[in-house]
């Protein structure tokens, strides 16, 4: 079985000092880059799945602001955690990875069977890309402690990590465990 790790919208626009939950973003950088070091030492194939939003795009711009504008350097993997000489990067135009993009067809040419998913938003591109990745027929994991939820609905970004991650064990299948465990 062949294993890729996917690493979502871990951008630079991602840790702008006006982005979301920034510095709880930052705080974990030092054991996501300490992870991403043990997958590729174990051969692991390392998948940045980043947003790419373009100025035409009504509908997310409805909602959001314009950030990971494709094509602009803000959009690039955050530079400490990509290796240009061996990660890929797959760029996507809503919350889940595989939604019209090139992900599976990526995955497959690498012989990926099953993922190890984390990033941002825990609540939105790690649960829809675990959703459909278990469509897909990949089994899922999530690194619990290298993803960061938005607060949404009133409640704190702590409270909504948590049902985002029960969400996903539940719907996806995924096994949820820390980034240490995930290692052993």
């Amino acid at each position: 079985m062949s294993e890729a790790i996917l690493v979502l919208d871990m951008t630079q626009d991602s840790i702008a000092p006006e982005a979301r939950a920034v510095d709880k973003r930052k705080a974990i950088l030092p054991r996501v880059k300490e992870f991403l070091a043990w997958a590729r030492k174990t051969g692991r194939p390392v998948v940045f799945v980043c947003s790419a939003r373009r100025k035409t795009d009504k509908w997310f711009l409805k909602y959001w602001e314009l950030a990971n504008e494709i094509w602009k350097p803000g959009q690039a993997p955050i530079a400490e955690l990509y290796d240009t000489q061996k990660d890929v990067v797959v760029h996507k135009r809503r919350y889940s990875g595989f939604f019209d993009s090139d992900l599976d067809l990526t995955l497959r040419e690498l012989g990926v069977t099953s993922l190890v998913l984390f990033g941002w938003s825990t609540s939105l591109a790690v649960a829809t890309t675990a959703i459909d990745g278990w469509q897909r027929g990949y089994p899922t994991a999530v690194a619990s402690d290298l993803c960061i939820s938005h607060a949404w609905g009133g409640h704190t970004v702590e409270e909504t990590q948590q049902w985002s991650l029960e969400f996903i064990e539940a719907m996806a299948k995924s096994r949820i465990a820390t980034a240490s465990e995930l290692m052993k």
